[in-house]
């Protein structure tokens, strides 16, 4: 089992696009990357530059995949059908969208049960996308598909970080074949206990998972629910091999010294802790949390802050296809 990771809060943007290859398939988990406002300031012209280079990196990875896999509907994790590129959040449009689900088997999260408004809404509108292009999909929610000696199973929706999260419920998805994967999308540490024994029970050889949310704590996260996610990630050291922490938790710049403590259980214990960045061999980019001294260090040019203001077509960045 080979995995690739395409994107993520220490390659530079939010996302965790995943691609696994097996003996079988290649399967694409999560096509989507985007960035968002922080500090009250709007993404670095450096972060637009990494937003476009995922972008692309994704569109390019889709063409060997044969399965598409969607957990939940944030912009961060699917690729909506949108009528232009001047989307200011991620880079989509129809076609990019159209690039990364045409001739794929495309597994959805259900877009009618256990699920938010929000992610309704979107759901609803992408499955109306996926038919006028005739892609085929398929509700993906507790199921199971056999190919040769592979297993891809689906958790049942577990919430979106913590019990009665807002936010919404995430499925996760189990790939099997001589070795175990689960990734665990959004769940966040997990900060709750389903989605913990499902991971605890299934003993995957890789866990990707989302670290819960520092940068909300006492505003819409308990600090009682983030210290619970840390305590399930060091606790699931005992029951994976290697584990690959990222996401929410890294758009935090105190984010390392929790990442160093579950590094140090996971030593005790035989297990390997990585970021994005580290499993890939890759420097740690975490641009969003060091937004603020981005603008102070490297400030942008006029046009890019005229840009800001009018927020029309795409933002002055140097981009290459390259």
């Amino acid at each position: 089992m080979k995995i690739k990771i395409l994107a993520g809060e220490t390659l530079g943007t939010r996302s965790l696009c995943t691609v696994v290859e097996t003996n079988e398939i290649k399967i694409m988990i999560d096509p989507g990357i985007a960035l968002g406002r922080r500090f009250g300031l709007y993404p670095h012209h450096v972060e637009y530059e990494k937003l476009y280079e995922g972008r692309k990196l994704i569109e390019n990875e889709s063409k060997e995949c044969e399965l598409i896999c969607i957990t939940h509907y944030h912009y961060d994790h699917y690729t909506p059908f949108f009528n232009s590129v001047d989307n200011e959040w991620t880079f989509a449009s129809y076609e990019s969208a159209e690039q990364i689900y045409k001739n794929k088997l495309v597994l959805v999260k259900d877009f009618e049960n256990f699920i938010n408004n929000s992610q309704r809404n979107r759901g609803l509108q992408f499955q109306k996308d996926l038919k006028k292009l005739n892609i085929k999909y398929k509700i993906c929610d507790a199921s199971k598909l056999n190919i040769g000696k592979l297993e891809i199973s689906f958790s049942k929706p577990v919430f979106h970080g913590e019990e009665h999260t807002p936010l919404g419920y995430v499925v996760m998805v189990l790939i099997k074949e001589e070795e175990k994967l689960i990734f665990a999308s959004d769940t966040e540490g997990p900060m709750n206990e389903e989605a913990f024994n499902i991971i605890k029970n299934e003993k995957p050889d890789y866990l990707i998972i989302s670290g819960p949310p520092l940068y909300l704590v006492n505003y819409e996260v308990p600090m009682a629910k983030f210290e619970q996610g840390i305590r399930n990630l060091k606790k699931l050291t005992k029951h994976v091999k290697n584990i690959i922490v990222d996401h929410h938790l890294l758009r935090s710049q105190d984010a390392m010294k929790f990442i160093q403590k579950i590094k140090l259980m996971g030593l005790e214990n035989d297990c390997n802790v990585f970021l994005i960045s580290e499993f890939m061999g890759k420097d740690i980019i975490m641009l969003e949390a060091y937004r603020k001294e981005l603008y102070e260090k490297y400030p942008p040019k006029k046009e890019f802050l005229d840009w800001v203001k009018s927020r029309k077509g795409l933002p002055p960045i140097n981009v290459s296809d390259n």
